[in-house]
């Protein structure tokens, strides 16, 4: 459905932040910070059938992933977003959710580590 190379775009980050590892190690922090949570929060929401507060979430975390060099993500989080906005088969929500949440699931462990070898 949505291609995933599963792994962060080192080349990208380096060409938006300068080669600034400060800044790039801040960005990856923020993310697992706030982004990260922010995403856990969608399923619980969707859970409940609150797909208005969903998509309010997911429209404000979506940058986020391309900011620490997850462009893969770009595509199927603003798929949700969309679906999300348009009512669309809660079915087709939930796949959307379960394939991005899995995709995350084996990615944070990279920027974990990308942070642990900055520090």
């Amino acid at each position: 459905m949505y291609p995933f190379r599963r792994h962060i775009d080192h080349t990208y980050l380096d060409e938006v932040y300068g080669g600034e590892r400060d800044i790039i190690t801040m960005m990856m922090g923020v993310f697992l910070s706030d982004s990260v949570p922010s995403w856990q929060s969608v399923g619980p929401l969707l859970a409940s059938n609150d797909f208005v507060a969903a998509g309010q979430v997911v429209h404000r975390i979506k940058p986020s992933f391309t900011m620490v060099g997850l462009q893969d993500f770009h595509e199927p989080v603003q798929a949700l977003e969309h679906a999300l906005k348009q009512g669309v088969a809660p079915s087709v929500i939930l796949d959307l959710h379960k394939l991005i949440d899995e995709e995350l699931a084996l990615i944070i462990p990279q920027i974990e580590a990308y942070l642990s070898e900055e520090s």
